[in-house]
């Protein structure tokens, strides 16, 4: 016997009822798996396990060829992605920082016993990642020292001696900021920035020290 249709209907909708449950079911699973750094299968690989890995995989890069640099550079951008992921200031991200600059200074280390342009350029951004580290470590001395790398690679690039100059100057480090800026003024006399630059200097220079009266 053919079923009635309101039977057929009310069949319909529990089973489209049903069907409808299970897909939101699946999408909740599977949206709280992937926030959770799951698969739909239980199998839990969270981001700071991942970072852990290519810290591991990094580290025993740089064991079998410790005179690679592009070993240690991988190394320090996996601590530096790590020490992202932590809570700031918190000594977990004040280590991965801290790994992270000595492994670029390995690196940096490296290519300096090499020559060329792009080798020049790679050195460039290793110190500027230095810089940034030192910065976010409070490391006043390292921070001005990568610097004065910088300017040291770039002997004739104003903005290098002004960024030297005055990050020297906001750190009480008066002897080095009246060198870079003046600098500065001999690289780029014309600068738009010269004029306040002048006046920085004015503000910094010792003044001079009045000559005794001879005496009669």
């Amino acid at each position: 016997m053919l079923l009635d249709r309101r039977k057929v209907k009310f069949w319909q909708k529990i089973v489209f009822g049903f069907m409808a449950f299970l897909m939101a079911a699946f999408l909740v699973v599977g949206y709280s798996g992937v926030l959770n750094g799951c698969t739909l299968f239980g199998e839990e690989t969270s981001i700071e396990d991942t970072l852990n890995q290519e810290i591991a995989t990094a580290k025993a890069a740089t064991a079998t060829s410790p005179a690679d640099p592009a070993a240690w550079i991988t190394l320090a951008e996996a601590y530096e992605t790590r020490a992202g992921t932590r809570q700031q200031g918190s000594d977990l991200m004040t280590g991965d920082f801290t790994s992270a600059a000595t492994a670029y200074r390995k690196a940096e280390a490296l290519l300096a016993e090499q020559k060329g342009a792009a080798i020049k350029a790679q050195r460039l951004e290793i110190l500027n990642q230095l810089a940034t580290i030192s910065a976010e470590l409070n490391d006043t001395e390292a921070y001005i020292g990568a610097l004065q790398d910088i300017t040291s690679l770039t002997p004739k690039e104003p903005q290098a001696f002004l960024n030297l100059g005055l990050a020297a100057r906001n750190v009480g480090d008066t002897t080095t900021a009246l060198l870079a800026l003046s600098r500065f003024l001999e690289l780029d006399p014309t600068s738009p920035d010269a004029e306040d630059v002048k006046s920085i200097i004015d503000e910094l220079a010792p003044q001079a020290t009045p000559s005794p009266s001879p005496t009669k």
